[in-house]
């Protein structure tokens, strides 16, 4: 009896192992002159992770077939992971169909699927004007209309809950959580997004005076797509972001060290030099518990790495508006504050009163002050400078340059400071109007 039981228990472990392994089935119809590439993604740590792509034939069909890594939440659509305009989730066991057809707008599904997913459908089109609404940037929606569509729309939250009962125990479960969590993202995302208008203390409804953002900040945002964006609006709820609060002050009102960990990663991921990475790494990685945390910030090392202090800089050579070059080498023995600039720059602008001020302090010791403009209308950065008489040396890169491809200048004005051996100091030094900068230029210059 012993035996058989085993075995019994050895064929259902045996049966159960074949069903989670075995794959499910997308298939799509869209229009192919809107929509050229669909992507699939997993859920991991409440981001996108892309699967695998497909691209639509000539009548606009597309398929995926995969085996789901986990029971839960996976993604599919034509935009962009991060934002997540044009992404639609789904849900997946295994040995499960998707029947869909996919515009940019939103999707429906067609044919045969899973109660699991036409549960997710009948709730996607419940709620679809207060997604478009609250994810959405701009829109002629205001608060004026919102607020009362919100109030509306949570009375109706737990009758929606008790009418989706799949034989699914775990979904039934989860899809009560998903309509609390989403209802809740869309409506604080709306408050975070460009608007006409914008609503006073005073003005919010009740959903917003009672909301408890402590309720929502729990491991249960890494099975979401939106998992790392909600978050991020979560802490803005608890904090007051106009007082200019600390890194240190905003990791301070999540609880979970998981989370905490998510949390710096997001700004961890936006640094610019290998030493602003090591510092806030050095601080913060307690916090990475994940392997998928750990390997985030490993990448984000590799990616800085020649942004390292005391590594060679990026060599340039870019013309001033005579046509003679000037290359990093030919500064070799002087300290180089590099300026990547545009004359369509405001900020850029504002900072011109300090570099002219630290080109006059620094005039007679062994600093190079080269401004490189970015600026695609090469006349029009001739004429500025002329008019402007602008100290320094002036060079001209245009827009599409090798410094701003290697050091990843997605904004400016940037600051790159170079030793008097042509080796990096900082691919993001302080701005001339920070003090910051000219102790840098002092201590270096005296190397």
């Amino acid at each position: 009896m012993i035996k058989k039981t085993i075995l019994l228990f050895t064929a259902i472990a045996t049966s159960l192992v074949a069903l989670a392994q075995q794959p499910s089935n997308i298939t799509g119809t869209t229009d192919p002159a809107k929509i050229q590439k669909v992507g699939l993604y997993k859920v991991l740590n409440g981001r996108l992770v892309e699967i695998a792509t497909s691209t639509p034939d000539s009548i606009g069909r597309f398929a995926f077939r995969f085996t789901p890594e986990y029971e839960g939440l996976y993604s599919l659509g034509n935009g962009n992971p991060q934002v997540q305009q044009g992404m639609f989730r789904f849900y997946f066991k295994s040995n499960e169909d998707l029947n869909i057809n996919l515009t940019k707008e939103g999707y429906e599904l067609i044919g045969k699927n899973s109660p699991e997913n036409e549960a997710l459908y009948a709730w996607d089109k419940q709620s679809k004007t207060l997604h478009d609404k609250g994810t959405t940037p701009g829109g002629m929606s205001t608060y004026v209309d919102f607020f009362p569509e919100v109030e509306e729309f949570k009375g109706k939250l737990d009758a929606i809950k008790k009418n989706v009962k799949t034989k699914n125990a775990n979904f039934n479960k989860f899809f009560t959580e998903l309509v609390d969590y989403d209802f809740a993202y869309y409506a604080i995302s709306y408050l975070y997004m460009p608007r006409t208008a914008h609503p006073s203390k005073e003005e919010m409804s009740d959903f917003y005076s009672e909301f408890n953002a402590d309720k929502y900040l729990t491991t249960e945002l890494l099975k979401f797509p939106y998992g790392d964006r909600f978050m991020a609006n979560l802490v803005y709820r608890k904090v007051n972001m106009a007082s200019r609060p600390s890194l240190d002050q905003q990791i301070a009102t999540i609880g979970p060290d998981v989370l905490k960990g998510q949390y710096v990663l997001q700004r961890l991921e936006n640094v610019r030099s290998y030493s602003d990475f090591q510092e806030m790494n050095d601080k913060y990685k307690q916090y990475f518990t994940l392997p998928e945390q750990i390997a985030r910030a490993k990448a984000v090392a590799t990616k800085l790495v020649e942004t390292k202090t005391g590594v060679p800089a990026l060599q340039f050579s870019y013309p001033n508006i005579e046509g003679k070059k000037t290359s990093l080498a030919d500064l070799k023995g002087k300290v180089v504050l590099v300026d990547m600039w545009a004359t369509w720059c405001g900020p850029c602008r504002a900072e011109e009163p300090h570099w002219e001020r630290l080109n006059e302090e620094f005039k007679d010791k062994p600093v190079a002050f080269v401004g490189i403009s970015v600026d695609q209308d090469k006349p029009k950065w001739e004429a500025y400078v002329k008019e402007k008489s602008l100290k320094g040396i002036q060079l001209h890169a245009g827009p599409s340059n090798d410094l701003s491809t290697g050091y990843k200048i997605n904004g400016i004005p940037r600051y790159i400071l170079i030793d008097k051996s042509g080796n990096l100091i900082s691919a993001d030094s302080p701005r001339p109007s920070d003090p910051k900068l000219k102790a840098l230029l002092e201590e270096w210059s005296k190397k």
